[in-house]
């Protein structure tokens, strides 16, 4: 009886192992990618206030991931992204046309950090948000301190988390990641302070169908009085931003 408990202890330990080793890979790509000094520089000082590595970590992102980065900007995070999914993956970078419209000299962004940094594995487009197309389902999507300019662009936000919804593979996770404005604040604060109250998130994000699975603190700054510019410099990468994590069933 000995030997069979000691049998089947072993199996189990086999299997707890061989669960956990696909998770322990996946954080060390994280961590892998966010510490490889061939990021560019300018991307890496913002590191301290992003916590990139925590945050990707409350995803389920491994390497040959199909991952999207809406509102793609500089390439932050899909530079990151890039490193994490490796040769296998592929990350679809996606640039929103309202704000190219709106700020032309945005189109100098992306093709900077190609020139700088430039990663085979990354499909970059320029589509409206509320009528998004992927050419392959993802695995995950992310959209960074971006929800908030829906308010003025205009982009339909009910069609855009659908289009986010169909975009991901079942189980698919989509994070969203942006900055609190105070609680009741009118949509004229995105104009004047790059904010939103958060309250209208998880139901409009949920409407599409997903399922609301964290609601992280990671980022949080209590300091913070929600009151002041993004883009001041006392408050610059130091904002009280929200994290979530949705799930499609």
């Amino acid at each position: 009886m000995k030997t069979n408990n000691r049998a089947a202890s072993s199996a189990i330990l086999c299997l707890l192992w061989l669960f956990a080793m696909p998770a322990e890979a996946a954080a060390g790509a994280i961590d892998a990618a966010v510490t490889d000094t061939s990021r560019l520089e300018e991307h890496r000082v913002r590191d301290a206030g992003r916590k990139p590595a925590e945050v990707l970590k409350l995803i389920d992102l491994a390497p040959g991931d199909a991952v999207a980065e809406l509102a793609a900007g500089s390439g932050y995070y899909a530079a990151i992204l890039s490193r994490v999914v490796g040769d296998r993956g592929k990350v679809y970078a996606v640039d929103p046309t309202p704000i190219f419209e709106a700020f032309p000299d945005a189109r100098k962004t992306w093709p900077r950090f190609q020139s700088l940094d430039p990663r085979d594995n990354i499909v970059y487009s320029v589509q409206n948000m509320d009528s998004l197309r992927i050419p392959e389902p993802l695995d995950s999507a992310l959209m960074i301190l971006y929800y908030h300019d829906t308010i003025w662009t205009g982009e339909d936000r009910e069609a855009m988390n659908r289009a986010i919804f169909d975009a991901l593979k079942p189980g698919g996770q989509f994070l969203l990641v942006d900055h609190h404005g105070e609680s009741g604040a009118p949509d004229s604060i995105t104009h004047e302070l790059h904010r939103m109250d958060a309250s209208i998130v998880i139901p409009e994000v949920t409407a599409a169908g997903f399922v609301l699975e964290k609601n992280s603190k990671l980022l949080s700054n209590p300091d913070d009085p929600r009151t002041a510019s993004v883009f001041d410099e006392a408050w610059r990468g130091k904002t009280d931003r929200f994290v979530y994590v949705f799930r499609k069933p």
